[in-house]
């Protein structure tokens, strides 16, 4: 009987898997997507808190960082690029675990012993050992709030802030339609915990550098409309970055102000930006949920919810980018 085989048999539930897998192994590496967001740091930091808790050894592992938003939560500072050694046990969380779209050194994950993916979005697939996939869930953090209640970890102020972080970055501070009378319940627990509610929703919804409110003021100065209103859309250069001295999580949120032009169906912010392949277009997409924006970004490479999500996309000259994503978008708003 294999290893793994060995930690499957005679059990049903996901969270039997994990918890025997938790019980097994020492040393754990928990990633999530690139360009992580509050759910992403959220949920990664709940379940480390709660693994070095049981005196396991346990990195949140983000190679693009932490995005400002997030630098309050408990814990932040100690996310890493790569962990200090090759962990037994790698979660992979609120991501699809495919290789471009997991923020972590993946052979990392490759050569791990066990290797368990937690995910809440529809294009999720079952391709590691244990798959715990539930679009139904308004966000990963509720996933892993019900692994903790599973596992009897007692709920810290400091988990409870991470996973309160988790669940407002997800349901738009429960303002989107995935706010559920569970979500509801869940977040009065983590308050009760003492989590911080005001706090959380200043610092993800809120606050804003002074060069990312420069961004912004660019972002809508450049916004335009294409598909008699329907879509929504704005460019920012390299140059745009340098202008008003702010990094690409400067452009957090935008789309969410584009989205909220009447008549909008469809919002897009696209960013040239540069990683280790050289220059990129970020996009990132908002919609109403029936016109899916997992899928069109699918399209891609890309993923993430029916109303929110993204992918990256490469051209030579970024305006060639810019072009070729509004196209494809007015198409889907025709097609749909």
């Amino acid at each position: 009987m294999t290893e793994n085989a060995s930690l499957n048999r005679g059990t049903s539930l996901p969270q039997e898997n994990i918890a025997a897998a938790i019980s097994r192994y020492h040393t754990f590496l928990i990633s999530a997507h690139v360009g992580p967001d509050g759910d992403a740091i959220g949920s990664g930091l709940a379940l480390q808190h709660a693994l070095r808790a049981m005196g396991k050894e346990a990195w949140v592992v983000s190679t693009d960082g932490v995005p400002p938003s997030c630098r309050f939560l408990p814990g932040w500072e100690t996310v890493v690029a790569c962990p200090p050694t090759q962990p037994q046990c790698a979660f992979i969380i609120d991501c699809d675990g495919t290789p471009a779209r997991v923020a972590a050194p993946f052979h990392l994950i490759e050569n791990a012993k066990y290797r368990v993916l937690i995910d809440h979005h529809r294009t999720a697939q079952p391709i590691f050992d244990i798959n715990w996939i539930d679009p139904q869930q308004a966000a990963t953090a509720l996933m892993i709030f019900e692994l903790l209640k599973f596992l009897q970890t007692p709920l810290t102020a400091d988990i409870a802030q991470c996973l309160l972080c988790g669940l407002s970055t997800d349901t738009g501070n429960f303002r989107f339609p995935n706010t559920t009378p569970e979500a509801l319940r869940s977040a009065a627990e983590m308050v009760e915990a003492g989590a911080d509610p005001a706090e959380v929703a200043f610092k993800l919804f809120d606050e804003r550098g002074f060069g990312a409110t420069k961004l912004m003021g660019i972002a809508l100065q450049k916004m335009e409309s294409e598909s008699g209103g329907q879509l929504i859309w704005t460019a920012l250069t390299a140059s745009d970055f340098e202008t008003a001295q702010s990094g690409d999580e400067g452009s957090d949120n935008v789309v969410n102000y584009l989205r909220n032009v009447r008549g909008a169906r469809m919002a897009l912010i696209l960013r040239e930006r540069y990683d280790e392949g050289g220059a990129v277009a970020r996009v990132s997409v908002r919609c109403e949920p029936e016109l899916r924006a997992d899928l069109f970004c699918q399209k891609f490479g890309g993923g993430g919810h029916a109303a929110a999500a993204g992918f990256r996309v490469r051209h030579k000259q970024f305006s060639d980018s810019v072009a070729y994503v509004v196209q494809s978008a007015a198409a889907w708003l025709r097609e749909n």
